[in-house]
């Protein structure tokens, strides 16, 4: 009796929290604020759609990581 076994790699990403402050975001990457707000402005950065002028930007965590990992040969299972 034989077995295939897979050389495929696992890699499981956990994501704490899909949408997070641009206070949290510079806090985590080390960027400076300006940086992230221009960021923002050029469209570099997936945020939750707001409802409001005044409502909170949040950073869609999930898209980054989606982002990046399109750059790798894995296929993406949920």
């Amino acid at each position: 009796m034989t077995r295939k076994l897979s050389m495929r790699p696992s890699i499981n990403l956990v994501i704490s929290e899909p949408y997070i402050t641009v206070e949290e975001f510079c806090r985590r990457t080390g960027y400076k604020e300006g940086t992230v707000r221009q960021m923002y402005r050029e469209n570099r950065l997936p945020i939750r759609k707001k409802e409001g002028v005044n409502e909170l930007i949040q950073i869609n965590m999930v898209a980054l990581i989606i982002e990046a990992a399109a750059g790798c040969e894995i296929a993406m299972q949920a």
